[in-house]
């Protein structure tokens, strides 16, 4: 059993390889490959060592790209995506463990580890606008209220735009 257990974590650093596969490579910034997705919608997000950028994005104007770029280059400043891959890691891994003892305690665990990874997720974005905002300053506040989340619910992994522009309030 140990042996598939630990046969499924490398799958979690696969997955983000396979994903950044179907995008076209534009150009190398410093330690980031900064790739294209053919999305129309506005977005921009860190995989490892990648920055993803949408052709949504690039209809934006040079403050709002601005914006974004200061909020997603605060992610990979900070650490984020391999802070949160670690908590991932640790989470199934002992998620995993407990189903060798009871499947109804490994299941809370999961669920437990969902929760942590949504509630750190939501954390890690209020940080990254605070590090882009001390760059960027009202710009960002712009962008959040113009394209952030209005909505929230229990899989989402960022906090809606009102919260967001709240947590800058009290940089």
């Amino acid at each position: 059993m140990n042996i598939f257990i630990f046969g499924l974590l490398p799958l979690l650093f696969i997955v983000d390889r396979l994903k950044i596969r179907k995008f076209r490579f534009l150009f190398n910034f410093h330690n980031l490959k900064v790739l294209l997705d053919d999305s129309t919608d506005i977005n921009a997000y860190i995989i490892g060592n990648n920055l993803v950028i949408t052709k949504g994005f690039l209809t934006l104007n040079k403050d709002e790209q601005k914006a974004i770029l200061a909020h997603e280059l605060a992610h990979v400043t900070l650490n984020h995506y391999n802070k949160l891959r670690s908590i991932i890691i640790i989470s199934l891994g002992v998620s995993f463990l407990l189903f060798q003892f009871n499947i109804f305690i490994s299941l809370i665990a999961l669920i437990f580890a969902f929760l942590l990874q949504n509630y750190i997720s939501k954390k890690q974005e209020i940080e990254a606008d605070r590090l882009a905002y001390r760059v960027v300053g009202d710009l960002l506040k712009n962008v959040i209220y113009k394209y952030g989340d209005n909505e929230i619910g229990l899989f989402s992994t960022h906090p809606n735009a009102d919260v967001r522009i709240k947590m800058l309030a009290t940089t």
